[in-house]
């Protein structure tokens, strides 16, 4: 056998980056995705949240404007916004801070990331 058929057979098997990240879920995910937070009186409110992709979430992180980025994330069900920067920015701190790990979370932070693509099958 020549080497452009042993080559061609090794190929064979391999698909390219782009197909491997497709298929692994490494691209920020288009729909959004359901959670939820533990109100004072112990009542659960869901929202959804928006993945962004990686140029969108270091420009706002890079702001260091926790309130910009919780409205840029949180959502309805069709992905519109739920939340101005200036209503995020008035939350209480507790409250904001909660809805920080939320959104780190989805962008694929922390142990709770983990749970979570360990729970969609990408773990």
């Amino acid at each position: 056998m020549s080497k452009t058929n042993d080559s061609n057979e090794a190929l064979a098997g391999t698909v390219s980056i782009l197909q491997a990240f497709t298929s692994a879920g490494m691209f920020a995910a288009k729909d959004v995705q359901p959670d939820t937070i533990e109100l004072p009186d112990g009542t659960k409110a869901e929202f959804f949240v928006r993945a962004l992709p990686d140029t969108e979430f270091r420009q706002l992180w890079s702001t260091a404007d926790r309130a910009k980025l919780i409205a840029a994330t949180i959502c309805d069900e069709s992905g519109k916004r739920v939340l101005t920067e200036k209503q995020a920015g008035e939350l209480k701190p507790k409250v904001a801070a909660s809805l920080q790990a939320i959104v780190l979370k989805h962008a694929g932070f922390g142990s709770d990331a983990d749970a979570l693509r360990e729970e969609a099958g990408n773990g």
